[in-house]
């Protein structure tokens, strides 16, 4: 019998004085945590992504976290780094009354809270899987510059670097001009940017919309170097078996911190797709499928 915590649905639970939200998709294989990132927008990209394929072999539970989606806001604005997100995973762990998590899922920002757990809790993780990560402690690169300035005279990816930049310059104030912000530079994730409209299917806000609150906060609170993950030199405090999965493309975060990370996770695996950027499941889906399951099948 499935527990009341794993039943199919969307479940709360309290920790810290903030309510979680987590939906569980599929009821039957080892439980696979999904995390989405922190700076503002619902899980739905995720379950509704990745989930038509993982639910078939896994139990997915796709947390949200702290004032994200249909998560509550901490009291204290300043409790919104990705370093104390991390912590709030052992919450969820703690909820679901399980001994380590099975399989470890993370996703840009997403990652970087999931890899900062796993160097944190090393015992609680068995399997970790890193798409796309932000890894706060690599070297300052020219990444977004390089790709902005290949693309800034595009026809479609030169809106989306426009828009990179207003945001950057004068970020959003209010939820409809975050999720204004958000559509105007999907082309940026892609290689292929016919696939920008999969993505806007798979973020519809079936639920809650996306939450502007968390993005003016989480970004400058990790800016800040007492809050910044040393991902990379951490590393090696992990001891789950270890995927990382990169785009060639990427221009978001760079696959060189890719490589960095897969070099310092004793034993990780590194798959790196060419021609692909932020969202390999949906550019390279059957490669990425096929890479997940294989790491998943051979545990």
């Amino acid at each position: 019998m499935t527990q009341p915590t794993l039943t199919e649905g969307d479940h709360f639970f309290s920790a810290e004085g903030i309510t979680f939200h987590y939906r569980v998709g599929g009821s039957s294989g080892p439980i696979f945590i999904a995390h989405s990132v922190g700076w503002g927008m619902p899980g739905s990209y995720l379950w509704n992504g990745l989930g038509p394929h993982l639910e078939k072999s896994h139990t997915v539970v796709y947390l949200e976290p702290r004032g994200n989606g249909q998560s509550s806001q901490p009291a204290d604005e300043g409790a919104m780094s990705s370093r104390i997100m991390a912590a709030d995973i052992e919450h969820l762990r703690q909820h679901l009354g399980l001994d380590s998590i099975p399989v470890l899922f993370g996703h840009s920002n997403g990652a970087c809270i999931a890899l900062r757990y796993a160097e944190q809790y090393p015992d609680r993780v068995q399997n970790l899987i890193l798409v796309s990560a932000e890894v706060q402690d690599f070297p300052s690169n020219d990444n977004l510059k390089t790709w902005a300035a290949k693309r800034k005279d595009d026809p479609v990816y030169g809106p989306a670097v426009a828009g990179l930049a207003r945001a950057f310059k004068s970020p959003p104030q209010t939820d409809a001009g975050f999720a204004q912000m958000m559509d105007t530079i999907l082309p940026w994730y892609f290689s292929d940017v016919r696939h920008v409209d999969t993505l806007r299917g798979h973020m519809s806000p079936d639920v809650t919309p996306p939450r502007v609150w968390p993005f003016l906060r989480q970004g400058p609170l990790d800016k800040r170097a007492e809050n910044k993950c040393p991902h990379v030199a951490d590393g090696g405090l992990v001891k789950a078996r270890t995927l990382v999965v990169w785009g060639a493309e990427d221009a978001m975060c760079s696959v060189d911190a890719g490589r960095a990370v897969a070099g310092a996770v004793t034993g990780a695996r590194l798959v790196v797709f060419e021609g692909c950027g932020h969202f390999p499941w949906i550019e390279e889906g059957e490669g990425f499928f096929r890479e997940v399951d294989a790491f998943l099948g051979s545990d």
